[in-house]
C-alpha cells in the first residue's frame, strides 16, 4: 500500500497542475479519495477529491463557463456568475443586465425572431457590445431602472445597437414617438374624415388621453394642426428630462415634425 502524502506534498501536486489558480488554505488532506475544500478565486469554495484535482479537474463553475456557446452565434457571455438559472421554486431568474443584452442580440441575430418582427432584419450590435461584460459596464452607468432601451431616438432610422446610438427612455417617451414609425393609412397620422359633414378631424394623444383639435377642410390642414400640437407636446416632455442627449433628440424630432 502506497504511503500517504503529507498535506504539504499534496498541495505541491495541486500547484504543479494548477499553478496559483486556487487558494488551498482550507484543504485538510486525509487521502486521495476524500474530498477537500478548494477555493476558486473567482467563484469561491468547492469540494473535490485530491486525486481528481491533481489530475486536472478544477472549479466546476469555471468549467461550465468555458463550455458556453456564443449567443445566437455571435454574443460572448463572459460573466463570471450565473446570468440565467431556474431557482428552487421553478422561476426563470435572469440577471437584469443579461436580459437586456440577450434581448438586443436576439433582435439582431435570431432568424426565428425576424419571422415575427421583420423590421429588425438588418439591425446589428456593435463589436464591443457583442461581449456581455462591456455592455453591462455601460448599462451600469445609465439611468435604466424601469426604462426601455431604444436605438433610434437619438438617430432616426438607426440600425446599430451601440453606446453611441442607444439610450434608456421611459415607456411614455417611447410611446410618444410611436407614430414616427407607424404605417400611415389613407390619411396622415392624427387625421380622419368625418363623413357626416365632409370635414377632416385632427386629434392628438396627450398623456394617454385623446385631445380633439378641430375640423378642417383638407387633410393637410388637419395634419398641420396635429403636427403643431404633437410638436409642442414633445417639447414639453423634453423639458422634463435630465438626459441631455435624449432632450436634444426630442427637440429635433419636434422641429422636424413642424416641417412635415
Amino acid at each position: 500500500m502506497p504511503k500517504l502524502k503529507t498535506q504539504k506534498q499534496i498541495i505541491k501536486d495541486f500547484m504543479l497542475m494548477h499553478f496559483d489558480t486556487y487558494d488551498y488554505s482550507k484543504v485538510v488532506y486525509k487521502n486521495d479519495g476524500t474530498k477537500v475544500t478548494i477555493v476558486c478565486k473567482t467563484h469561491g469554495p468547492f469540494e473535490q477529491t485530491p486525486n481528481n484535482h491533481k489530475h486536472g479537474q478544477g472549479c466546476p463553475e469555471c468549467g461550465r463557463l468555458k463550455r458556453r456557446k456564443p449567443l445566437y452565434g455571435v454574443g460572448i457571455n463572459d460573466s463570471d456568475y450565473l446570468t440565467h438559472h431556474i431557482d428552487k421554486y421553478g422561476n426563470d431568474v435572469r440577471c437584469p443586465y443579461y436580459s437586456r443584452w440577450h434581448g438586443i442580440i436576439k433582435r439582431c441575430y435570431s432568424s426565428k425572431f425576424h419571422i415575427k418582427r421583420p423590421t429588425y432584419i438588418g439591425c446589428t450590435v456593435s463589436e464591443e457590445w457583442l461581449t456581455f461584460s462591456i455592455f453591462k459596464k455601460w448599462m451600469e452607468t445609465q439611468d435604466h431602472e424601469g426604462k426601455q432601451l431604444d436605438k433610434d431616438i437619438l438617430f432616426d432610422g438607426n440600425k446599430v445597437y451601440s453606446a453611441d446610438t442607444c439610450c434608456f427612455v421611459s415607456q411614455d417617451i417611447n410611446s410618444l414617438l410611436v407614430d414616427q414609425k407607424a404605417s400611415r393609412g389613407k390619411y396622415p397620422i392624427g387625421v380622419c374624415l368625418d363623413k357626416r359633414i365632409g370635414k377632416y378631424e385632427a386629434a392628438v394623444s396627450i398623456n394617454g388621453k385623446s385631445k380633439h383639435l378641430g375640423r378642417y377642410a383638407t387633410p393637410q390642414e388637419a395634419s398641420n394642426a396635429y403636427n403643431l400640437a404633437k410638436s409642442n407636446h414633445i417639447i414639453e416632455k423634453a423639458k422634463e428630462l435630465t438626459d441631455i442627449r435624449v432632450k436634444e433628440a426630442l427637440i429635433k424630432i419636434a422641429k422636424n415634425k413642424l416641417n412635415t
